[in-house]
Parts: C-alpha cells; sequence; structure tokens
C-alpha cells in the first residue's frame, strides 16, 4: 500500500482515537453523576456524548470511503489492518498501532458503558 494512503486512514485512526477518548471521558463522567445520584448532571453528559460519536461516525465513514476508493489490493490489505492485522512493513507500523490504541480505548468504553447502563436502566440495560 502507497504512504499516501496509509497517511490518510492513519489520519482517520487519530481522529476515531480521539474521538473515542472523548466519549470515555464523557462516560467516566457520567458514571460520577450516576453515583452521585445527580440526575441532571447525568441527562446533560448523556446528551454530550451524542458530538463524539458523531465524530466518530464520519471518521468511520471517511476511512471506509478512502478503503472503497483503493485498488482491491490495498483494500484487501487496509482491511486486515483494521481488523487487527500485524504490519507487514515499516510503513504499515504507525497505523497498526494506532488501530492497536482505538482498540484499547473502545474496549475500555464498552465496559464503562455497560456497568453505568446497567445502573441506570437496571432489567432494561442494552446489555445482557
Amino acid at each position: 500500500m502507497e504512504a499516501p494512503a496509509l497517511m490518510d486512514a492513519h489520519v482517520q485512526l487519530k481522529r476515531i482515537y480521539t474521538a473515542l477518548n472523548e466519549a470515555l471521558d464523557l462516560t467516566r463522567q457520567l458514571a460520577d453523576a450516576v453515583d452521585r445520584d445527580d440526575q441532571i448532571s447525568a441527562q446533560m453528559l448523556i446528551s454530550m456524548r451524542q458530538e463524539p460519536t458523531d465524530k466518530l461516525a464520519r471518521a468511520q465513514q471517511a476511512l471506509e470511503q478512502q478503503r472503497r476508493s483503493l485498488p482491491a489490493g490495498d483494500a484487501a490489505r487496509l482491511s486486515a489492518i483494521l481488523k487487527g492485522a500485524e504490519a507487514e512493513t515499516a510503513e504499515e507500523g504507525p497505523v497498526t498501532a494506532q488501530v492497536g490504541a482505538n482498540q484499547r480505548v473502545l474496549k475500555q468504553l464498552v465496559e464503562l458503558d455497560r456497568v453505568v447502563n446497567r445502573k441506570l436502566a437496571r432489567e432494561k440495560s442494552i446489555y445482557k
């Protein structure tokens, strides 16, 4: 895969990382508000999580659009990298590292969201 394509993917992956971290921070604040039984803050934080979610969706969409615009072999390689494949070249290293960082933050976010959702929704939680 050519360097400009890798750079473009890396830029989108960094945007995804930033959005995930914003959502994680807001979710931590939400967890604190729920623990304090502060319903007003909780409602505000829930609505504030929409912005990083929208940023995440835009970056994911741009990354998918980029993947679709690549030649078949490069598109397949980018797909593999995005699914966690190891770097095959030095140029792929930063991209694969960013994918790993994104996956770690996403895992933290999902775990914390699960806890908060169960506290808020109890038996109606989306997590079973």
